[in-house]
C-alpha cells in the first residue's frame, strides 16, 4: 500500500474516531441531576436506575464498536468513495444510539418500556447490518485494486467475516425479547457488547 492510500484511512479512521467519541459523549447528558430532593437525593438517585441501565449498555455497545472499527481499519489499507460512504452510514448509525437510549432511560420500568427496547434493538440491528455492508465491501475480492492489506483468505479476515455474519440475527434476538420483557433485552444488548469485545477466532 502506498503512502497516499495509508494517509486516506487514516483520515477515515481519525474522523471515524471523532464521531465515536461525540456520540460516547452524549450518552451522559440524559441522565439528568434531581433538583429539590433534599434529604431524599439517594433515594431519587437510586429511582433513576433505568438511566444508568441504558448509559452503561449504549457506552459498552458504542465502545465494542469502536474497538471493532479499529479492527477492521488495522486490516484495511486503502479507501474508495464506496467504502468511505459506506463507513459514512455506519456512523450514522452511532451517531443515532444517544436516543434510544434517551427514550429507553425514559421508560424502563414503565408503561411503554417495551416499546422503546423494541426501538433500541432496531437501531442495533440497522448497526450491525451497516457493519456486515462495510466490512463486506472492504474485503471483498472482487475489488482491484485490493482494499485489504492482507489477502481475503488471511485466517483474520475469515474470523472477522464469521463473527459479523450472525450479528444482526444475534440483535434480532433480542428484539423478540423486548416484546417478552424490556429489561431482558436491555440485558441481553448489554450482553452482545461484551461478546462484541472479544477478538474472533480465528480460523485454523
Amino acid at each position: 500500500m502506498s503512502e497516499a492510500s495509508e494517509k486516506e484511512t487514516g483520515r477515515i479512521e481519525a474522523f471515524s474516531d471523532g464521531v465515536y467519541a461525540i456520540a460516547i459523549t452524549l450518552l451522559v447528558l440524559e441522565i439528568k441531576v434531581p433538583g429539590g430532593a433534599g434529604l431524599d437525593l439517594w433515594k431519587v438517585l437510586l429511582a433513576q436506575w433505568p438511566s444508568y441501565f441504558a448509559f452503561a449498555t449504549s457506552f459498552a455497545t458504542i465502545g465494542i464498536m469502536w474497538i471493532n472499527h479499529h479492527r477492521m481499519f488495522n486490516l484495511i489499507g486503502r479507501a474508495d468513495p464506496m467504502l468511505m460512504i459506506l463507513n459514512g452510514l455506519l456512523l450514522m448509525g452511532v451517531t443515532f444510539v444517544p436516543f434510544p437510549t434517551a427514550v429507553v432511560a425514559g421508560y424502563l420500568g414503565q408503561p411503554g418500556d417495551k416499546a422503546a427496547a423494541s426501538f433500541l434493538a432496531v437501531t442495533y440491528i440497522g448497526i450491525a447490518i451497516a457493519f456486515n455492508l462495510l466490512w463486506n465491501y472492504a474485503s471483498s475480492s472482487r475489488r482491484n485494486p485490493r482494499l485489504l492489506r492482507v489477502h481475503e483468505d488471511h485466517p483474520t479476515v475469515r474470523a472477522i467475516q464469521g463473527a459479523y455474519r450472525f450479528g444482526p440475527f444475534y440483535y434480532v434476538a433480542t428484539l423478540i425479547a423486548a416484546f417478552l420483557d424490556a429489561r431482558l433485552s436491555v440485558g441481553l444488548n448489554l450482553a452482545l457488547a461484551v461478546y462484541w469485545a472479544l477478538p474472533p477466532r480465528e480460523e485454523k
